[in-house]
């Protein structure tokens, strides 16, 4: 439940130091909430153990979706008790009033956490080990509360005996300030006292007197002013009152000796769960300030690699995230320790070689000291046994070290210490000295390190250890990205791909002497000349290349969302010239309905009449002719789209949705429909009928009878609720009319009457009903409601 280190984490206090991972500590220890926990945040050290580490991580991401959801736990400021607890050993040593309030507090917190983690175990089982060590005594928490105030004063309930005590002081003092008030008004009017007022000397009341009248009030003088002209007098008459009083003050703090002395013997028979308690909450102090750094930097738990590697994916520096908004901090993308294992960064001066090489170092000792990292989460990053940080100058004047000299010391160790298990971070490697040999040993050194698997990024402006990178195997070029528009750097690395110092450039830009740089060109060589030109130009290229893709990309995002666009609008004037359509000769159909009826009418009276029955069956042959080609338009169209709303109409073919035969629509009011079906008209539901665009015409002489829903003449309801006996009745009524039914029998039994009653309710509004009442002696009685159905 502690920060463990192991036997080579002493190889990190260099990097500790070079890194600044000690302001990322002090960020984290503000969001502790104790004294205590934010000094076990300052003593956090990376550990190379991966199990540890985990857990750490795993306890972080617990703790920042606990504080996400919970918005507050009750973990509150605490102070340490270890020195009150180590007291408790010493005999006849009681604690102080301070030193118990704050094990009061210790006792609440531990209690008060070990509830709320109990209840989030099964979904934070990580946190769980914490739980056992959360120890609670109600008891003695509840002595020291009830005898301590929050300022460290010892209440009247902490005892019956000081409660006693103290209502008699309460009385002596008063009656010892009536008889000296008594005694101060007297030596007033003689003119003796200095002031009127009564005041302590020693514990005791006194009256200020002159010092030229103490001999005229009898009594005892205890002391007297700085300027010796008031001498303070205890009168004799208040003698045995000031004694009374004073004893009474002696056995009040013998009372609250007492007290102490039974709070610490209960406090020393707890002393080591105590102590445990107090363990863990630090420790959870240290987790929940991790959490809240998280939520702050918005950041991750690494992947803990197994094998030395590091893969950094939008990694920020820590410190920067700090100091500055996350807009302004560019991220990093890096990979070392898969088919390469040195880097070698090159750039502009200020361009961010270092801050990228401080990036890499910052994050892994924050994720092996358990920290979430500003990262994505395919961050992985491997927990280095050893690292070696060589950034900055360190010259000793006293020990004679020149800044190249203090890097070769540096190397050195390096040298003779580093292994496959490490990390080597080495900024500016080969400079302060002469180029040419300093960029040769620089090369050693790397090829030396790669040969051993050891992690390296080295950043430089040495050439050579450009051409050193991109031929010796194992070691990669890298470098920061340079608008050559602005110049100004962009601070994005970029692998693979050697950079240019820029330096002639820059001089350029700001006005330098075209004889100087011409001169200094030609001081270059041609061959270093060349090959700072071709990284100009390849710079150049590249940024004009990604420039370019920047916009094919935009223009290729935008084409495709105009081609869904198209294809959408497509869609919808296809579905809309179809429901067009429908429409359309769904009105041609209501016409051609009508005029049938209209013809039919006529029929009937020229037959009637005796009128022409040739005529008359030329007509109707006619009309079905016509009507047949209408249908059969209709189902070549198919069903209107499913996005479309089916508006019916009188004069539609529908059909009930729950199945049977088609039949005519011919009056709508509104939410009840009126259909005939061959001789039948009945009434039902707008909402349960369809159209039957599938359904053969048929005149109305030939047209079969529609298929019926089954109907009962009787409902049972018993034992439902209101609303759900409603409903069935409701059902029940509309297949009794559909089924050509004019009576209903409604069982809701006799009970409280509130099912009655509910029922009646309804039925006063309820369509087809014509009227309802109570069943007769040999119909059920009050149990049964009979219903006249239309």
């Amino acid at each position: 439940m502690t920060e463990q280190h192991h036997p080579r984490d002493h190889h990190f206090s260099a990097a500790i130091r070079k890194l600044e991972f000690g302001k990322v500590l002090d960020r984290v220890a503000k969001s502790a909430v104790s004294e205590p926990g934010r000094e076990a945040v300052n003593s956090v050290l990376p550990t190379s153990h991966a199990a540890d580490i985990a857990r750490s991580l795993d306890e972080v991401t617990a703790a920042k979706e606990i504080l996400i959801e919970e918005h507050a736990i009750p973990l509150s400021s605490f102070r340490s008790i270890l020195v009150p607890l180590k007291k408790t050993l010493v005999v006849n040593q009681s604690l102080t009033p301070k030193e118990l309030l704050d094990v009061g507090l210790v006792l609440r917190t531990s209690r008060d956490m070990n509830v709320f983690l109990r209840r989030r175990t099964e979904r934070y089982p990580v946190l769980a080990q914490y739980v056992s060590g959360l120890f609670a005594d109600k008891v003695v928490e509840y002595n020291i509360a009830q005898a301590i105030d929050e300022e460290g004063g010892i209440k009247d309930s902490a005892s019956r005996d000081l409660r006693q005590i103290r209502n008699d002081m309460v009385a002596s003092r008063e009656a010892l300030q009536r008889r000296l008030a008594a005694i101060l008004r007297k030596v007033s009017e003689q003119e003796f006292a200095q002031d009127d007022i009564i005041t302590t000397r020693d514990g005791r009341l006194v009256i200020p007197v002159k010092t030229e009248f103490k001999g005229r009030v009898a009594g005892f003088i205890h002391s007297s002013s700085a300027s010796g002209a008031t001498v303070y007098v205890e009168p004799t008459e208040t003698l045995e009152l000031n004694n009374g009083f004073r004893e009474l003050q002696i056995q009040e703090q013998r009372e609250i000796q007492r007290i102490l002395t039974e709070l610490t013997r209960q406090v020393a028979e707890i002393r080591s769960p105590l102590e445990v308690a107090f363990q863990s909450l630090v420790a959870l102090d240290v987790i929940f300030a991790k959490a809240r750094f998280s939520i702050e930097i918005i950041g991750t738990a690494p992947t803990i690699a197994r094998t030395p590697t590091i893969r950094i994916r939008e990694g920020r520096h820590p410190v920067l995230l700090i100091r500055h908004p996350r807009s302004e901090v560019v991220p990093l993308d890096l990979d070392l320790g898969s088919d390469h294992w040195t880097l070698v960064i090159t750039g502009p001066n200020a361009g961010g070689k270092t801050v990228a090489l401080k990036t890499v170092g910052l994050l892994t000792l924050c994720a092996m000291a358990g920290l979430h990292i500003p990262a994505g989460s395919e961050t992985e990053v491997f927990p280095f046994p050893s690292m070696f940080v060589d950034i900055g100058d360190d010259q000793d004047l006293e020990n004679d070290l020149s800044t190249f000299s203090s890097h070769l010391v540096h190397l050195r160790e390096i040298l003779q210490n580093a292994d496959a298990a490490s990390l080597v971070l080495v900024d500016e490697i080969g400079s302060g000295t002469d180029p040419e040999e300093g960029g040769a040993l620089a090369a050693a050194v790397l090829n030396e390190l790669t040969k051993r698997h050891a992690l390296t990024i080295a950043t430089t402006h040495h050439g050579t250890l450009k051409v050193f990178a991109h031929s010796a195997p194992g070691v990669q070029n890298g470098s920061m990205e340079f608008d050559q528009r602005t110049l100004k750097p962009t601070f994005c690395f970029r692998a693979g791909v050697p950079g240019s110092s820029f330096a002639l450039a820059l001089a350029e830009r700001i006005g330098l002497d075209k004889e100087v740089l011409a001169k200094a060109r030609e001081s270059m060589g041609s061959e270093k000349t060349r090959l700072e030109s071709l990284l100009v130009e390849l710079e150049q290229l590249r940024q004009e290349a990604r420039t370019d893709r920047a916009h094919l990309e935009r223009d290729l995002v935008r084409s495709q969302s105009l081609m869904r666009e198209y294809e959408q609008r497509m869609r919808e004037l296809e579905r809309n010239a179809k429901d067009i359509r429908a429409q359309a000769l769904a009105e041609a159909r209501r016409l051609l309905d009508e005029g049938r009826r209209t013809l039919e009418h006529a029929v009937r009276e020229v037959r009637e009449s005796a009128g022409d029955k040739g005529r008359i069956r030329e007509a109707r042959t006619t009309v079905n002719s016509f009507t047949s080609f209408v249908d059969k338009a209709v189902q070549d169209m198919g069903p209107p789209s499913e996005d479309a709303e089916v508006r019916l109409m009188p004069g539609d073919r529908v059909k009930l949705k729950s199945g049977g035969q088609a039949a005519e629509l011919t009056e709508i009011t509104g939410e009840t429909a009126t259909i005939v079906a061959g001789t039948m008209r009945m009434k039902v539901r707008l909402k349960d009928l369809v159209k039957a665009t599938d359904a053969p015409r048929q005149s109305p002489s030939s047209a079969p009878m529609m298929e019926l829903p089954a109907a009962s003449r009787e409902i049972d309801v018993r034992g439902m609720l209101g609303d759900e006996a409603v409903a069935s009745v409701e059902h029940a009524i509309e297949h009794a009319v559909v089924g050509g039914l004019h009576r209903l029998d409604i069982i809701h039994g006799k009970g409280t009457g509130a099912l009655r009653k509910r029922i009646a309710e309804y039925l006063k509004t309820a369509p087809n009903v014509v009227s309802y009442r109570l069943g007769e002696w040999n119909e059920g009685g009050t149990g049964v409601t009979v219903v006249e159905l239309e």
